[in-house]
């Protein structure tokens, strides 16, 4: 209990500036809302009235918000780290109330846009054709669990991404920052590289076309605990 009371703080303590992780993101997403609704009455205008059918992700505007999730886990690390360590939270404890707001978050967007499909489905697009929270045909064609997966996973690898980099860079400067991202750049060339040498291509993209939303959110989720764990390792010596 006394762990997860700890754990209770460090969630407390991010979401003391409640403006990152609540107004902010609802502005962001009203806003692309806004944006591609007006790209789509432009079109409807075009097509004198008719609208079109299946058409998804007009100008791509509906990402956006997960985007923004890379900048709400750096400042997570630059605003809250020293007021962690000045309450005497353990690093490990700051890396886990971290991760398990960054779910917190990336869950509640994706249960967003989750309703926001449903009312989609339910009134054939706002009853203009329109399409925002089903993201893509990709999607429609999955129950809207399957986008959940996708989106949380998503949010999370992407904010835990930027959290990451602000680890490395608190504790290294922006040379180790740069150096480690170059490194990591390299081995993915060099693993493109093995790829095309060994004439893999074939069975790689057999591999993407077999990924349903689920498979492809997961393998994110992943990715998003390889950052957290990453984290850890840089923020153990990171000065506050």
């Amino acid at each position: 209990m006394k762990h997860k009371s700890r754990l209770v703080k460090v969630i407390r303590l991010h979401l003391a500036n409640r403006a990152t992780y609540i107004v902010i993101p609802m502005v962001v997403v009203t806003a692309t809302f806004c944006l591609s609704l007006a790209l789509y009455m432009v079109l409807l205008l075009g097509l004198e009235g008719e609208a079109p059918r299946q058409l998804y992700g007009l100008g791509g505007f509906q990402f956006v918000p997960f985007y923004y999730a890379v900048t709400v886990g750096i400042q997570a690390m630059m605003y809250t780290y020293p007021f962690a360590m000045a309450m005497s939270l353990t690093r490990r404890e700051y890396i886990n109330g971290t991760t398990g707001l960054a779910a917190l978050f990336a869950g509640g967007l994706a249960l967003i846009y989750a309703i926001g499909r449903g009312i989609e489905e339910h009134t054939d697009g706002f009853g203009i054709g329109f399409h925002y929270f089903g993201l893509a045909e990709w999607f429609a064609q999955f129950g809207w669990w399957q986008q959940f997966i996708f989106l949380t996973g998503l949010c999370l690898m992407l904010f835990m991404a930027g959290f990451c980099c602000t680890t490395v860079f608190k504790r290294g400067g922006a040379l180790r920052l740069v150096a480690e991202i170059t490194a990591w750049t390299m081995a993915a060339v060099g693993a493109i590289a093995l790829v095309t040498y060994l004439e893999w291509w074939p069975a790689v993209g057999d591999w993407f076309l077999a990924l349903t939303p689920a498979i492809a959110g997961g393998w994110m989720l992943v990715v998003a605990g390889a950052f957290s764990l990453g984290s850890y390792w840089s923020i153990r010596k990171a000065v506050p």
